[in-house]
């Protein structure tokens, strides 16, 4: 955790104290609910499972009128999945706590906002409630990948007064779980729509 908490709070940190004295530079919060799933091609009838997302935002402007604006946050975000497994009649449910920091050009035309960029996942925990999987050891996320590669795009308005309401589609880029060089990969995906409402200040 403290691999990826430490760069991103500087990260947000470094933007703060650069912009300290730009007008229009932005920090705030965002908080709603992921709908996530697996999707793949080994992701054997998935079904969706709802969990929170919340965090910080900094947000720079790159054009005088904010038209264009580069944004970074810093999200918990539970994602995971329902999953049938063929060698048992009761489906798989999985739990995945992520630390996600996405990295977002954004555009704002009058209130409606349109993002999209790359995002880095910090696997926290997992809880794998699998009937063949019994005193799973805590400290080991095997075979669960620990690091994310996705994306994030998405739409949204947000007022005036910096209140904002959004929805994200994000996916992962690597898969979920990661097996041997010599054994055949298990090959899907995290995929979530986000939907969340944000609060966003602007220094003066």
């Amino acid at each position: 955790m403290r691999k990826l908490l430490g760069p991103g709070l500087l990260l947000i940190c470094s933007l703060w104290g650069a912009n300290t004295q730009a007008q229009g530079f932005r920090y705030g919060i965002r908080a709603g609910a992921n709908l996530s799933t697996a999707a793949g091609p080994d992701a054997t009838k998935p079904e969706a499972i709802w969990g929170p997302v919340a965090g910080l935002i900094a947000n720079v402007p790159l054009t005088s009128d904010s038209f264009f604006s580069f944004q970074t946050e810093l999200l918990y975000s539970r994602k995971g999945y329902w999953m049938t497994n063929n060698t048992v009649s009761s489906p798989t449910r999985v739990l995945l706590h992520y630390l996600n920091l996405p990295l977002l050009a954004k555009i704002k035309a009058g209130g409606l906002v349109l993002e999209a960029g790359p995002q880095i996942g910090y696997l926290l925990d997992i809880r794998d409630y699998s009937p063949i999987v019994n005193n799973r050891d805590p400290n080991k996320l095997d075979p669960y990948r620990r690091w994310e590669l996705g994306y994030v795009a998405g739409v949204g308005y947000e007022l005036k007064n910096g209140l904002g309401i959004g929805v994200r589609y994000n996916a992962g880029l690597t898969h979920v779980r990661q097996v041997p060089k010599n054994v055949t990969p298990i090959r899907f995906h995290n995929a979530a729509f986000q939907f969340q409402l944000s609060y966003l200040v602007t220094r003066r």
